[in-house]
């Protein structure tokens, strides 16, 4: 009898199949990558994301925080998912966060959040640091770019998967589901200084990368040389 994968997902690679698609369920983009949407806030949705390790068995999540996401975390573990780690790309996330970091730990199964050393966390609880050499988010290819977020330490994660995949947190914003546009642009500035570490950042970026899944916003699908080069010479526009 043909078996069935435990997450109940389809696979698209359409920014009207996200916009479409159920709030605080994992959805499947492209292979062993997931999204999930937490609750509209003014008028847009945050999204989450999850990559499932070659074993079947292992998953990193990133910026999956928010109340409407805490069941289908849940979920993995239930189902025999090990969660290997929780990722936050900037202080920012936390401010969605349906409970402290310890609750949101023990849900995911007691997986370990890795933070920015930095972070202006109002949490006392030991996370680890995201800019480190770490075996779990080695054995998913991971490698971690240090950037100057609009509000503060931030960083921007990306895997080899997927022939490359870059997670930038709130460091890059898509454009709106409503638009026709798909590009990405910095988010608005609060800090000067910040911004413009953040544009020099990204004009310097040079690590190809298939794949763009932003916090916010409409991802990038498939994007060849030139579209990378479009948008990081947008993203690097001061």
């Amino acid at each position: 009898m043909k078996t069935v994968d435990k997450m109940e997902v389809i696979h698209s690679q359409s920014a009207e199949f996200i916009q479409q698609g159920e709030t605080g369920k994992f959805l499947k983009l492209i292979p062993d990558t997931f999204v999930i949407k937490g609750e509209k806030e003014n008028g847009v949705f945050n999204q989450g994301y999850a990559i499932r390790h070659l074993n079947r068995r292992d998953m990193l999540l990133i910026d999956v925080v928010e109340k409407s996401t805490k069941d289908a975390v849940k979920k993995l573990v239930e189902e025999g998912y090990n969660i290997k780690g929780i990722l936050i790309t900037c202080d920012a996330v936390l401010k969605s966060a349906y409970a402290d970091l310890k609750t949101i730990s023990e849900d995911a199964g007691g997986a370990p959040i890795f933070a920015h050393p930095r972070n202006n966390f109002k949490d006392d609880f030991k996370t680890k640091d995201i800019t480190g050499k770490d075996k779990s988010l080695d054995s998913f290819d991971i490698n971690i770019f240090d950037l100057p977020g609009n509000e503060g330490a931030s960083v921007v994660v990306y895997t080899e998967i997927n022939d490359g995949m870059l997670f930038p947190g709130e460091d890059a914003v898509g454009s709106d589901y409503d638009s026709e546009l798909n590009t990405f642009i910095r988010p608005e500035k609060k800090n000067e200084n910040n911004d413009f570490g953040l544009a020099e950042s990204w004009a310097a970026f040079d690590t190809p990368f298939s794949f763009l899944f932003p916090r916010k916003g409409k991802p990038g699908f498939n994007l060849e040389e030139g579209e990378q080069i479009d948008i990081l010479n947008k993203l690097g526009k001061s």
